[in-house]
């Protein structure tokens, strides 16, 4: 949908927005005899010195709930500022004298749901008394127009069972489900960083915002989640594409019969030390089609990774220790790609937050993309080098500032260009052979965390 932004006081950069520090949400506890209608709060508060310099927070937001916002600081703090998931202001609060040193932004009303950042605009004093800063938001669920539920888990093993409204949905901890009583194509499924949001095709039930909630049931199919991100992290690093139906499913199975972490970084660890870890990874590495995608020298094979991972070129410290590690053999090609994608993921650089950014929305679009083949019925479809060019074409336009939610309309012209091909399995599935699921436990040991620093410095 449209809405008014207020371009004159600027939009976030990639870096900033990679720095936001995200604000959770729980249910609302009036304090005293203080009585409102408030149904979930957030808040967060700190005495650091220097605290002005994070000040930026994320939340996700539900379309047309109310947020009041209150900021905290000891001198009146500057201006609370809400940004769109593209870094655009499009709230800020009226100046009051009423009370020095709060500024309450009030009865903002969320034009969509997903990601929202907020400024909290503090003032600090310099003595260590004055240094206290807090930020508040308190959210009103009853203006939503339509009827919504708002689900909280607990930290076991929950079942949701979707009504007909909107659900607002978060498992916590456990191994949650939400059940769902039409088959898998019945409904879209759209990821955006740890959100979920699910739609039925077929009749208006609202939309269901999902957080921690790892298992999606259909009448016809369990959608497990919980290998989902890194599977579809492997085909991007290995394939520079998103993971076909039967890929997905294949690959989150034996990482699930593996006992697999579930991050990047955990997994290539483990590759060292766990030979049926390592003989999946290299079943990628090895692979033809990756084989095909990283060729040449080791220089060459460095910056096309990088390329197809991170739409850049290597810096030189980077492409200078990739290299020598591979050459030296304390490094393979088959787990470089993994290795080189868990360091943009956890550096801490600007540059490392940028990459982390764009790797995480890469994997979003990628998961989009395979969750829509089975919507529109186009899984038989993607197969060949057509089909394989429309999906790494569609990956290559994503950036560090790509909002899923919004890039969804690509997505789905991607889909659209798929080639008609009657094969119902990729071409690569030959190649990647079955992990061996009856190997020792090996205790877990990872890479130099140098790695990291030097590929991605700034």
């Amino acid at each position: 949908m449209t809405y008014p932004t207020i371009d004159y006081l600027g939009v976030l950069t990639a870096q900033e927005i990679a720095s936001a520090q995200p604000l959770t949400f729980k249910t609302y506890v009036p304090s005293g005899t203080y009585q409102s209608n408030w149904d979930l709060e957030a808040s967060t508060s700190t005495s650091q010195p220097y605290a002005i310099l994070h000040e930026l927070f994320s939340f996700t937001a539900v379309e047309d709930a109310t947020y009041d916002i209150y900021s905290f600081s000891f001198f009146d703090p500057f201006l609370i500022r809400v940004y769109d998931n593209l870094g655009r202001v499009i709230a800020v609060d009226k100046e009051n004298a009423d009370i020095y040193g709060m500024d309450h932004l009030s009865k903002f009303v969320a034009p969509y749901s997903g990601t929202m950042y907020v400024d909290a605009g503090w003032h600090q004093g310099y003595a260590d008394s004055h240094k206290h800063v807090s930020l508040y938001i308190d959210v009103d669920l009853d203006t939503i127009p339509k009827p919504t539920n708002t689900l909280i888990g607990t930290d076991y093993t929950d079942r949701f069972v979707a009504t007909k409204s909107s659900d607002l949905v978060n498992g916590y901890k456990g191994i949650d489900s939400m059940v769902y009583t039409g088959k898998r194509a019945d409904y879209n499924i759209v990821k955006s960083a740890d959100v979920l949001t699910v739609s039925s095709n077929l009749r208006n039930e609202g939309t269901d915002v999902l957080r921690s909630v790892e298992k999606l049931v259909f009448a016809d199919s369990v959608a497990d989640m919980q290998y989902g991100e890194l599977t579809q992290a492997l085909y991007i690093g290995y394939f520079g594409r998103a993971a076909d139906v039967g890929g997905l499913k294949s690959f989150q199975d034996q990482l699930g019969s593996l006992g697999s972490p579930t991050s990047a970084t955990d997994l290539s660890a483990r590759y060292a030390k766990d030979p049926a870890v390592k003989k999946l990874i290299d079943s990628f590495g090895t692979s033809a089609e990756s084989k095909a995608l990283y060729s040449g020298d080791t220089k060459t094979f460095v910056k096309a990774v990088f390329n197809n991972v991170l739409n850049r070129d290597p810096q030189q410290a980077g492409l200078d220790f990739w290299t020598k590690a591979i050459d030296s053999g304390s490094l393979t090609r088959a787990n470089a790609s993994l290795s080189i994608l868990a360091g943009a993921q956890t550096n801490t650089s600007v540059q490392g937050m940028n990459d982390a950014l764009l790797v995480n929305n890469k994997i979003s679009v990628a998961s989009n993309f395979t969750f829509g083949l089975e919507t529109d019925g186009k899984a038989a479809s993607y197969n060949g080098l057509g089909a394989a060019a429309v999906a790494r074409e569609l990956l290559k336009s994503v950036t560090a500032l790509t909002d899923a939610n919004t890039f969804q309309s690509t997505v789905k012209l991607a889909l659209g260009a798929l080639p008609t091909v009657s094969r119902s399995a990729p071409e690569h599935t030959h190649d990647l052979p079955l992990a061996q699921f009856d190997g020792p436990a090996i205790a877990l040991t990872g890479l130099d965390s140098h790695a990291a620093d030097l590929a991605f410095s700034a």
